[in-house]
């Protein structure tokens, strides 16, 4: 059976720059809060760029207890619904809507085959005995309705975002050829347009993972269990603490350039990766 194709229209609104910049900088910001000099959150701040709950603390261990991890599913169920509308518009038979995993591919799958590696810190994410020992346990215990019943969603959602979530971001990245360089405060402005170019989707950069079919695949799956978490605690209507998205502008002109101005300040910075590719045991 042939996996239907996201249509090349939503590929492009991914790939615009402000979408781009937009998801980069999210990540960024709330990974890298507490870590950042003070004048950088104020600088941040003055952009409205601070996140109201970081996600990982100093140690780069995920924040559990602070909804953080209810930002992350808010946030990207948006991106979901976003892309939905767009998605009914177009009007393609066979993907009318975002659509995750029923179960996350295992080795064998045909339909989703896991690229190779191509370094050697990832052979373990995209092995099958990580699969068998690591992604499916882990699948099993977010699914598991009595688990679900003993951690808030905000938990929940930590959780699947600084284990499976990355884990998977990096089984399914292929080989991107060359990687956008990293904004450094020798070069804050290193995100050079030719990085817009929608053949730029590489999963382990979160300037260009939205971009990839796989992305919506994955998160679809993601979003699932918002359900599975409603379901397991008999809640029917979600009373969101983290619905963070970053700040809104009214012109895409204004938008643009505040996120030229927060890029150049994260440069100035020494940045986390958003996928590292070793993976974060909790």
């Amino acid at each position: 059976m042939a996996v239907p194709q996201l249509p090349n229209e939503i590929i492009l609104m991914m790939a615009s720059r402000d979408m781009r910049m937009h998801h980069y900088i999210w990540h960024t910001v709330r990974n890298n809060w507490l870590r950042l000099s003070s004048s950088t959150q104020q600088s941040l701040r003055n952009l409205g760029w601070e996140p109201p709950r970081p996600a990982l603390d100093q140690n780069r261990d995920p924040i559990l207890n602070n909804a953080s991890g209810e930002d992350f599913l808010f946030m990207h169920r948006q991106m979901i619904v976003s892309v939905n509308r767009e998605l009914e518009r177009i009007g393609q038979p066979d993907y009318l809507k975002v659509e995750g995993w029923t179960d996350v591919p295992g080795p064998s799958d045909q339909d989703y085959p896991v690229p190779p590696s191509w370094n050697s810190d990832l052979n373990q994410v995209k092995s099958d005995s990580y699969f068998l020992t690591v992604l499916m346990p882990l699948e099993n215990q977010i699914k598991d309705p009595e688990q679900l019943r003993n951690m808030s969603l905000g938990e929940m959602g930590a959780r699947i975002e600084f284990t499976i979530h990355n884990d998977l971001h990096m089984r399914f990245a292929s080989n991107p050829g060359q990687q956008r360089p990293a904004v450094t405060a020798g070069n804050p402005e290193a995100i050079d347009p030719r990085w817009d170019n929608p053949q730029y989707d590489y999963l382990g950069d979160t300037y260009s993972s939205h971009v990839n079919p796989i992305f919506w695949k994955l998160h679809g799956w993601v979003d699932n269990r918002i359900e599975d978490w409603k379901n397991a605690n008999e809640v029917l209507d979600i009373e969101w603490i983290g619905t963070w998205e970053g700040p809104a502008h009214h012109h895409l002109s204004e938008a643009q350039d505040n996120l030229n101005r927060v890029v150049s300040v994260l440069g100035e910075n020494d940045l986390l990766p958003e996928f590292p590719a070793k993976p974060i045991n909790l």
